[in-house]
């Protein structure tokens, strides 16, 4: 019997892409493309994308400059394209073409931050029976095929597989679990936290919360991949909700995976190389495929579209069209001929040697799995007598463990429920244990320093300021009460400076030259106590800089009257917004005083609580320093002829608008909020009259904006107790 430990440090990590491990996180895409014309050009890199854009859902291809990019960064590209296009015409010449099914062990590589994107077994599996039933023409949904193309729908004769043994020849479900907030902006370099398998024995499959492009998913071609530079990024990068038709997945986007894989196995869109579907220039170009009909591609299920001269096969796998369900004999051939080539290793992937060292073979016996114990819980801060649920997360095996819980300072201290609830009654900072054993073997989880509980009449008293001149900061080495507490993953967190400051010798500062894009990290102040004549506004010195346009580092506040375990956001700013050096670009940051600006918001409608704690989160745009200063509450007086963006904290996160966005506003007391949208030329598009309680309120704007609203500019005009503003709302 094997045993093992883990143990997870305190909050205060940096991540780095040099390792694998499994780490507890808070909660430049270039778009792979390809360039076909058949029989002609061969196939190159390529990426499917199926935009989530605003209000509605789209799909978008960026072929030719992500080829470009693929062919300058990897010196194997050329050579291998003409090598995999030279062998894939001899191959589908060949008379003798074998029928046999190819078997592919697949590795799901699960990137989440323990929300929905922590997709189950069952829902991976399910996805899995979508693959084989898709590729083996054995999808009940053939029977739609239209008469025209029922002669061509091609059992592919291949046969997906999770791996049983991983690469170093332990039991494995085929199925790896990675802890990490970069699940909700993913890209290349998500796939380095979770290490691709050896792709000459496995199928990669990688799936996050969110692309950094907005994409639903993406593959690459062989050649694309060939040769080093692309060891590590091979294969399929996927959104959670694209996964099987069960759970978080759903039956309309479950074809997603079956279309990538046509990528990673040479296929292209049956529109050719085009940045999008729908262009009639499509027409001109090509799929490399004899039996798929030229079309400027579909984003609907027009069964029979003619746009190019002749039929078009809508119902393609490798469509936008939504109603898939078969693949033709000619991308048959060209799938096998991938899967014979010894381009990026695909030849060996399905050989009977590599069955066996990956458990894929025919009778292979699934032997069960020592548990990789991993848990989660839903508060990490909070007052006296804080409750907390932790959640069993414990993955690689099914059923057949045993749980032991540790919980040194709680109550209980120790348990063996499923999912316990544990009650910290005084002030301090606790960590917990998890070991999880069965027949195979026993493994425990240590993560340190993770709640912390606060006296909710101790901290810091008003008036209330802070200048980062400790130079012990975060640490106050006269009172721990008084520290500030620094977190996040990301490469640079929090920390004091002296480079620059608007006052005094020092500043805090956050070097996103340093941080990948997506990366977090947590400013967080401790309890402020709140005497009988508190300011009402916080305000604080900011300074950033742009290096270029596409810089977006953004800076947000929030406040919190129990002790951190409830967050209100009631500052964002990023980009040129954030900007205080007049929206000049430069690529290294450090501001004289006059590059500084002042920004303060209402804390009014927390008053009536004891204490207050804040929070200065930066999340990196690739960009640069970001610099905070002279953090003080404050009396502001004439708040009643202040507009409401200041007396209220009246905005819209985010903005440009999605899905996700909300009006934020505060109100003193109960009162009625009326809202009008209008366009540019003034006409009223949407309405909206309610009364609200007195405190923070964050309004969807999809609850404002009941229809769908094309691209472009609009004005929300907000009206609060006789006083109005007018807020531009952006739509992309």
């Amino acid at each position: 019997m094997k045993t093992s430990s883990v143990v997870y440090p305190c909050p205060v990590i940096k991540l780095t892409r040099k390792t694998n491990s499994p780490l507890v996180s808070e909660p430049v895409y270039d778009k792979p493309a390809s360039l076909n014309i058949k029989k002609i050009i061969s196939f190159f890199l390529f990426s499917v994308v199926l935009f989530l854009n605003g209000f509605t859902q789209t799909h978008l291809c960026s072929e030719y400059e992500a080829d470009q990019r693929a062919e300058q960064k990897n010196p194997d590209a050329v050579k291998a394209k003409a090598e995999l296009e030279t062998f894939t015409e001899q191959f589908i010449q060949n008379p003798q073409k074998s029928e046999v099914t190819y078997i592919i062990p697949v590795v799901f590589h699960v990137l989440h931050f323990y929300g929905s994107e922590n997709i189950s077994k069952a829902q991976i599996l399910d996805a899995v029976r979508i693959l084989n039933n898709d590729y083996k023409k054995l999808n009940a949904d053939t029977v739609n095929i239209i008469p025209e193309f029922q002669g061509i729908a091609a059992n592919v004769h291949i046969e997906f597989r999770l791996a049983q043994i991983d690469p170093y020849g332990n039991c494995t479900d085929g199925i790896v679990r990675t802890v990490t907030n970069e699940t909700y902006n993913a890209n290349d370099d998500s796939k380095l936290l979770s290490p691709a398998w050896p792709r000459n024995k496995y199928l990669n499959v990688w799936t996050a919360a969110n692309l950094e492009s907005g994409a639903a998913g993406y593959s690459f071609y062989p050649s694309s991949v060939a040769g080093s530079w692309g060891v590590n990024i091979d294969g399929v990068m996927i959104l959670a909700t694209y996964v099987g038709s069960i759970e978080t997945g759903s039956p309309g986007t479950s074809r997603a995976l079956t279309h990538e894989v046509g990528h990673y196995l040479n296929l292209p869109h049956t529109w050719g190389n085009s940045n999008q579907p729908g262009l009639a220039s499509n027409c001109s170009i090509d799929d490399g495929v004899s039996d798929t009909p030229n079309t400027i591609g579909h984003t609907s299920c027009n069964l029979y579209a003619n746009t190019c001269g002749q039929l078009d096969n809508v119902q393609n796998y490798m469509e936008y069209s939504y109603c898939s369900n078969m693949y033709t004999e000619g991308q048959k051939a060209r799938m096998r001929a991938a899967l014979n080539s010894s381009v990026s290793g695909r030849n060996n992937l399905w050989t009977a040697s590599n069955l066996i060292a990956t458990g894929t073979n025919d009778g292979y016996i699934a032997q069960i799995c020592i548990p990789f114990p991993d848990f989660s819980y839903n508060k990490s801060f909070g007052c006296d007598n804080l409750t907390v649920q932790y959640s069993n997360q414990t993955w690689n095996v099914d059923t057949g463990y045993t749980l032991q819980w540790s919980f040194p300072g709680g109550s209980p201290s120790v348990s063996n429920d499923t999912n316990p609830m544990v009650s910290y009654s005084a002030p301090g900072i606790y960590s917990a244990s998890l070991t999880v054993s069965n027949i195979s073997g026993t493994n425990q989880i240590t993560k340190t320093q993770i709640i912390e509980v606060q006296n909710a009449s101790l901290g810091e008293g008003i008036p209330w300021a802070e200048g980062f001149e400790n130079q012990t900061f975060p640490v106050n080495s006269s009172d721990t009460i008084l520290n500030w507490l620094v977190n996040g993953y990301s490469n640079s967190l929090w920390e004091r400076t002296e480079s620059a400051f608007y006052s005094g010798l020092a500043s805090a500062m956050v070097n996103n030259d340093l941080n990948t894009s997506g990366q977090l990290s947590n400013l967080i102040s401790p309890n402020i106590v709140l005497g009988s004549d508190p300011g009402k506004f916080l305000t604080f010195r900011v300074s950033y800089a742009q290096k270029d346009v596409n810089s977006d580092d953004r800076l947000v506040v929030y406040v919190s009257y129990n002790c951190g375990q409830t967050w209100y956001l009631r500052y964002n700013k990023s980009g040129s917004t954030l900007s205080t050096n007049g929206g000049n670009y430069t690529s290294s940051w450090y501001p004289d005083t006059s590059q500084w600006r002042k920004e303060s918001f209402s804390i009014s409608m927390f008053l009536s609580h004891p204490n207050l704690r804040f929070k200065f989160e930066t999340r990196s745009g690739g960009g640069n320093k970001i610099y905070l200063d002279d953090i003080n509450i404050d009396l502001l007086t004439g708040v009643e002829k202040l507009p409401l963006s200041v007396s209220n904290n009246l905005n819209i996160y985010p903005n440009p608008v999605n899905n996700e966005s909300v009006l934020v506003f505060d109100l003193n007391k109960s009162s009625e909020v009326e809202l009008s949208l209008a366009n540019i030329l003034g006409q009223k598009l949407a309405f909206y009259k309610k009364d609200f309680l007195s405190g923070p309120h964050d309004l969807p704007i999809n609850e404002i904006v009941k229809s769908e609203i094309s691209s472009g500019i609009y004005f929300l005009s907000v009206a609060i107790d006789g006083k109005h503003e007018t807020l531009k709302l952006i739509k992309e």
